[in-house]
C-alpha cells in the first residue's frame, strides 16, 4: 500500500506547508509536558504527517538515483579528459618533431645554398684565372706554352676536364638547392598543420574539463539537496511521533476522566481499542491483490501485513494501538486502521488494488 507522493519545487513548498501545519500541535506538547487540555490530533492531521514523511522518502530516494547518475556522469567525464589528454599529447609531440624536421630542412637548405656558392665562385675563378693568363680560350694558350705537340694534347685535355668539373659541381650544387628548398617548404606546411592539430586537441581537453567541471557540481549539489531532504525526512518522522505520543496522551486522559461503564460485556478498560464492525467494504479482495490474502505476511520489503501498510502509515492512522507493526495485528485491527487511512486518501492509497473498494 502506498501513501500519497509528490516530488519537485511544488512538492517542497506542500511539504513544508504540510509540515508546518502539523507541527503545530506538536508544538504544544514537547518534553512530555501533559496535553490532557488539548484535543488528541485528528486523523486528518495524522494521515498529513504520514503522507509528509512517506514523500519525504520517496524524494530522498529520487534524489539518491540521480546522484547515482550524476556519478556515473563524471566517471565518463574523466574518461573523456583522460582520452582527450592523450590526444593533445600525441599532437603535442607530432608538432615538436615537425618543428625539429624544420630546423633540419632549414640547415640543409643553407648547406646546400652554401655549396651553389662555392660552386659558382670555383667557375668564376676558373674564367679569371683563364683571361688573366692571356686568353679565355685554354687551346690557345696550350698551343702557345707547349713545348711540343704532346704537350699541347695533354694541356687541352686537362683544362677541358677542370672547366667540366666546374660545371659539373655547380649543376648537381644547384639541384641540391633546389630540393632543399623544396624540403624546407614541405616541412614548413607539415608544421602549421601539426600546430593547427594541436590547438584543436588544446580545445578538446579544455572543453573536456569543462564538462568534467559541469559534473562534478551537479554531483555536489545533487549532495546538499540530499542531506537537505533526510534532515527534512528526519523532521517529519520526528512531527509523526509527536502527533502518536499527544493522541496517546489525549485518549489516556479521555478515558481516565470518563466514568466507570457499567457492568457489561464489553470489552475490559486499558485494553486497545475494539475493532469495528465489518462496513461492507471488501477489504479481503483488496488483501487478495496486495498480499495474497496473508494478513501476516512481512516479506522485508518495507510493507507490512495484508493490505501492506509502511510503518509510517501504520502508526500514523493509530495502528500502534493494536501492534507495532501491521504483520503482528489481527485481520480485524488492520482493516481498522485501513478504513481511517481510506477516509483521509481515499482509494489512491491503494494505486492498484483499491478499485475492489
Amino acid at each position: 500500500m502506498d501513501g500519497t507522493a509528490m516530488t519537485g519545487i511544488d512538492w517542497r513548498r506542500r511539504w513544508a506547508a504540510r509540515l508546518g501545519a502539523v507541527g503545530l500541535a506538536s508544538a504544544l506538547c514537547v518534553g512530555g509536558a501533559p496535553c490532557a487540555a488539548w484535543a488528541a490530533p485528528s486523523d486528518e492531521q495524522v494521515g498529513a504527517a504520514s503522507a509528509a514523511a512517506d514523500a519525504a522518502a520517496a524524494e530522498v530516494g529520487r534524489l539518491l538515483e540521480q546522484l547515482g547518475s550524476a556519478q556515473a556522469g563524471v566517471d565518463d567525464a574523466n574518461a573523456r579528459v583522460a582520452r582527450a589528454q592523450e590526444q593533445a599529447d600525441a599532437r603535442r609531440r607530432a608538432y615538436e618533431q615537425a618543428q625539429a624536421d624544420a630546423q633540419r630542412a632549414d640547415v640543409a637548405a643553407q648547406e646546400a645554398q652554401a655549396a651553389v656558392g662555392d660552386a659558382r665562385d670555383g667557375v668564376a675563378q676558373f674564367a679569371r684565372d683563364s683571361y688573366m693568363g692571356g686568353s679565355t680560350s685554354p687551346i690557345l694558350e696550350s698551343l702557345l706554352t707547349a713545348d711540343g705537340p704532346a704537350q699541347v694534347i695533354e694541356r687541352m685535355a686537362l683544362l677541358h676536364a677542370a672547366g667540366d668539373h666546374r660545371s659539373a659541381v655547380l649543376t648537381a650544387a644547384s639541384a641540391a638547392q633546389g630540393r632543399a628548398a623544396e624540403a624546407r617548404t614541405a616541412v614548413r606546411a607539415a608544421v602549421a598543420d601539426a600546430e593547427q592539430s594541436q590547438q584543436a586537441a588544446q580545445d578538446a581537453l579544455a572543453s573536456a574539463e569543462a564538462g568534467r567541471a559541469a559534473a562534478a557540481r551537479q554531483v555536489a549539489d545533487l549532495q546538499a539537496a540530499q542531506g537537505a531532504m533526510q534532515s527534512r525526512l528526519q523532521e517529519a518522522r520526528a512531527t509523526l511521533v509527536d502527533l502518536q505520543r499527544q493522541r496517546t496522551a489525549a485518549e489516556q486522559a479521555a478515558s481516565r476522566s470518563r466514568p466507570p461503564a457499567p457492568p457489561s460485556g464489553g470489552s475490559p478498560s486499558g485494553g486497545p481499542a475494539p475493532a469495528p464492525a465489518p462496513t461492507g467494504r471488501d477489504w479481503d479482495a483488496v488483501a487478495m491483490c496486495e498480499s495474497g490474502g496473508n494478513w501476516s505476511i512481512n516479506t522485508g520489503n518495507g510493507y507490512y501485513g495484508g493490505l501492506q501498510f509502511s510503518s509510517s502509515t501504520w502508526l500514523g492512522f493509530g495502528g500502534g494501538d493494536y501492534a507495532p507493526r501491521a504483520d503482528l495485528a489481527t485481520k480485524a485491527e488492520q482493516i481498522a486502521v485501513a478504513e481511517k487511512v481510506l477516509a483521509v486518501q481515499g482509494r489512491g492509497a491503494w494505486p492498484t488494488c483499491g478499485r475492489n473498494l
